[in-house]
């Protein structure tokens, strides 16, 4: 039997013409701050560059804009935004096929949002080998600007050039006085043609640049010159402001942009935190900036909590340990901060997880790293006895990634094993003989008595986020840092949001400004405790430095104690 060339009707259609696009769900963000539908400033603003990730997008490889001016068709695909009744073009600026992460293979496009889209909610849809996807909900604003940062995540060390183009990093610091030039995308709309090459002259929309909280004055505020899409603020970095992770925020016509921190040392090319990374911690990485970080402690949550249900009161003592290794793109230099930000505030976010009440008690970021063998476990001993802290594995049985963690005790009401473990006094943390990548190790901290360090905690329920909150403060005593670290989850858009805070050394109160309070979404409702608000707001006590580890394969890190005096709010 002869087959004819080409296919079969009603049987090879769908091989000849190729698989339907499909964009991954919630996958449409801003190429510079990655935040994900849902959360406030979220969202596409026009003239800004976006990406977006899904299946049969487009050819396997690489293809990339070249030359102006640009085309809305790159081998073969294509998008468009329809908003309000008008359908535009966008403009590609890249497309590269084949790629794969956590959540199975998947193809990325970049592309413009032309100038002349309208504002509001509407749809995007991908074109390629002439068929068309799903529409993707969007939201197109007028601003929403975003910072690129190292990572490429959207949060961590952001991406910022001295006037020569030489990229902040930790050993590449900014002083006060010094420009810099923030790169980014989203402050908004030219009057061209988006297709052409960028018009270079400050943009009309109202700036403002705070770097550690200090608002930072601005010289310039439009498109790069040599990028569509891509923006630059340029900057005089403030005074009274330095640290390894020192926050860099931007909002434009009110709308804040992600949160990344700034390098920023008071003398010097590299920079140091009393409680993160030393000037002899980072110079390793001017060679190898694939450092692995001790990262080890005691801690203890003093909890309130207030429910429909009712209220739960007392302590839950627990004990983790991380050896990680920062060997992705930029090492430690890509990476979050070891703890709180140096000065002011910062904001992560990261998707949600589960509906009960404690599903969302998460106040840190989640770290990009692989957790080293320190040892089948780690030993602590101290006023009350002997603790083990066991060792997990996350990974995948050819790439492991472990964790250690224990749970030390606590008040019953709060379902713990075993009473209240943490008492003042001498602990010591110790690993035996080790494992493949970190040796032996024994280090000491001693845990002093602290008092609840925070005033107002009963007065604080319903919180606008659209005020100044400010947090009163008892003293802590000597050698007591503190800090403030909330969020606001909702599951019902899949999203959490983190605010992390340094409180200068002595103050007696501390205030967050309506702009980071701002990045939080509204709080969500729990599915137990009779519907209570899914949001958490606390003051942290911490040591002024760090008790170092010292072992075979650990660069940087070390042993220490947090004391976090917390309860449930309401962030409306």
């Amino acid at each position: 039997m002869r087959i004819p060339i080409g296919c079969l009707a009603a049987v090879s259609m769908a091989v000849c013409a190729g698989a339907q696009p499909v964009i991954r769900t919630s996958s449409v963000v801003n190429a510079a701050n990655n935040l994900q539908t849902g959360l406030p400033n979220a969202g596409l603003a026009q003239g800004a560059m976006f990406v977006l990730k899904g299946r049969n997008l487009g050819a396997k490889g690489t293809v990339a804009a070249n030359s102006f001016p640009l085309g809305a068709t790159m081998g073969g695909t294509s998008m468009k935004i329809a908003v309000a009744g008008t359908t535009v073009n966008v403009l590609m600026i890249y497309v590269v096929g084949g790629l794969s992460d956590d959540q199975g293979p998947f193809d990325q496009l970049a592309g413009i949002v032309p100038s002349n889209t309208p504002t509001g909610n509407g749809t995007l849809t991908v074109t390629y080998n002439n068929q068309t996807s799903p529409p993707e909900p969007v939201s197109i604003r007028a601003n929403a600007f975003g910072i690129f940062t190292i990572n490429q995540q959207g949060s961590g060390p952001g991406v910022f050039t001295d006037p020569n183009y030489k990229v902040n990093t930790l050993i590449n610091s900014a002083h006060a006085g010094e420009q810099w030039i923030i790169w980014g995308s989203g402050l908004g709309a030219i009057s061209g043609s988006d297709a052409s090459a960028p018009p270079v002259g400050n943009l009309n929309v109202p700036v403002e640049v705070y770097v550690g909280g200090a608002k930072a004055n601005v010289g310039y505020q439009g498109r790069s010159g040599c990028c569509s899409g891509i923006d630059q603020i340029l900057i005089t970095v403030p005074s009274g402001v330095a640290g390894c992770y020192v926050p860099v925020v931007v909002t434009a016509a009110g709308v804040v942009s992600n949160f990344t921190t700034m390098s920023i040392a008071q003398s010097g090319s590299i920079c140091s935190d009393p409680t993160g990374y030393s000037v002899s911690d980072l110079q390793k990485a001017q060679t190898n900036p694939a450092l692995t970080v001790a990262d080890l402690g005691v801690f203890r949550i003093n909890a309130k909590l207030s429910a429909p249900a009712g209220a739960l009161q007392g302590v839950v003592d627990q004990g983790t340990g991380y050896f990680r290794r920062y060997n992705g793109g930029g090492g430690v230099l890509a990476a979050l901060p070891f703890f709180l930000p140096s000065a002011g505030c910062v904001v992560y976010t990261r998707p949600s997880e589960g509906t009960a009440l404690f599903d969302s008690f998460t106040l840190s970021p989640k770290h990009d790293y692989i957790g080293l063998d320190g040892g089948s476990a780690l030993n602590l001993s101290g006023p009350q006895g002997a603790k083990e802290f066991g060792r997990s594995d996350t990974g995948a049985p050819a790439a492991p990634d472990f964790r250690y963690k224990a749970d030390l005790g606590g008040d019953s009401s709060l379902s713990t094993a075993g009473p209240p473990y943490l008492v003042p006094g001498t602990y010591t943390l110790s690993s035996g003989g080790g494992g493949s990548d970190v040796g032996g190790f024994s280090a000491s901290l001693t845990l002093p008595s602290v008092p609840n360090v925070w005033a107002n905690q009963d007065a604080l329920v319903n919180l606008p986020r659209s005020q100044d909150l400010t947090i009163a403060l008892n003293p802590a005593g000597d050698n007591i840092a503190l800090g403030i670290m909330a969020n606001s989850a909702d599951s019902s858009i899949g999203q959490n949001a983190i605010i992390n805070c340094a409180i200068p050394p002595g103050a007696t109160s501390f205030t967050i400004p309506s702009y980071v309070l701002s990045a939080l979404p509204a709080s969500g409702l729990s599915s137990d405790f009779g519907g209570a608000r899914t949001a958490f707001l606390g003051v942290v006590a911490a040591p002024t430095s760090l008790n170092r580890v010292q072992a075979r394969g650990v660069d940087a890190g070390g042993f220490y104690w947090l004391q976090l005096f917390a309860k449930n709010v309401n962030f409306q």
